[in-house]
């Protein structure tokens, strides 16, 4: 049966949407690509630039999106760091996506957790002795707390440098969106992460939200993701079970077939 005659919305930054369109696609479903996100550079580069110039002071980096992976290692190339100069490293990611674009730089990734989510990659360092430790961890200005906190919990010095802005829709696209949303053109609306679920709300709070059709379904792609749309009022009807596009366009499948 597959996804035939069923349109889901897209939340994704326009960049990455183009795997999760295509399994949609594959699938005989209709994606409506609405980037809740837009990624920028962040107001200052001075936190960065200056943990690049004691860049030999650390001895371990940690990513929790390709986002922050694309972001940091472009502004070591405009600074003359070169990605050699973190092979002694132990790097450490949060899901395979981010593992690839780590391993493209030409480095190696020491460990991902079993569930693809920071929350997840703070557990996997309890009980570790991390003393003497220096991470240094680029990442989006919406990151959450919970990494440092366990990092600096097990012993270690972290340094967490904002590499990118998430920034909001367009709000023209917005009004065409909820328009389908009311009338029952959309299905499902994706959420892949915890910001895009904010801007989310943001554009349509819950004087707006009782407004759409109520056959419109919500699916997360993780549980920190789910976590995220909760803590918005929002109900999660949809849970991808790893924080994969491809599970989760499976877990939408799986949640239709059974009806």
């Amino acid at each position: 049966m597959g996804l035939e005659g069923r349109t889901i919305l897209v939340t994704r930054q326009r960049e990455q949407s183009v795997e999760f369109i295509a399994e949609i696609e594959k699938r005989g479903g209709r994606a409506v690509l609405f980037p809740m996100i837009t990624i920028q550079d962040p107001e200052s580069w001075e936190d960065c630039d200056r943990a690049l110039l004691q860049i030999k002071a650390y001895d371990s980096l940690v990513f929790a999106s390709t986002n922050a992976v694309e972001k940091f290692f472009l502004r070591c190339t405009l600074r003359g760091v070169e990605p050699i100069m973190f092979r002694r490293y132990d790097v450490y990611a949060v899901g395979e996506k981010t593992k690839q674009a780590v391993e493209e730089k030409g480095l190696q990734v020491k460990a991902i957790p079993d569930q693809y989510s920071s929350a997840s990659l703070a557990e996997s360092f309890q009980g570790r002795n991390l003393t003497g430790k220096r991470f240094l961890y680029p990442r989006g200005d919406l990151g959450k707390a919970e990494l440092v906190k366990s990092l600096i919990q097990q012993g270690a010095s972290v340094e967490p440098v904002v590499v990118y802005r998430n920034t909001g829709p367009n709000e023209v696209d917005a009004e065409q969106v909820y328009r389908k949303l009311v009338v029952g053109e959309i299905d499902v609306v994706t959420f892949a992460s915890p910001s895009a679920a904010i801007n989310f709300a943001k554009l349509f709070p819950e004087a707006r939200m009782t407004s759409m059709d109520k056959r419109v379904r919500i699916a997360a792609i993780g549980p920190t993701t789910e976590e995220a749309v909760k803590s918005l009022g929002l109900p999660v009807d949809i849970v991808a079970r790893q924080s994969t596009v491809e599970s989760l366009v499976d877990a939408i499948q799986t949640y239709y077939e059974s009806r």
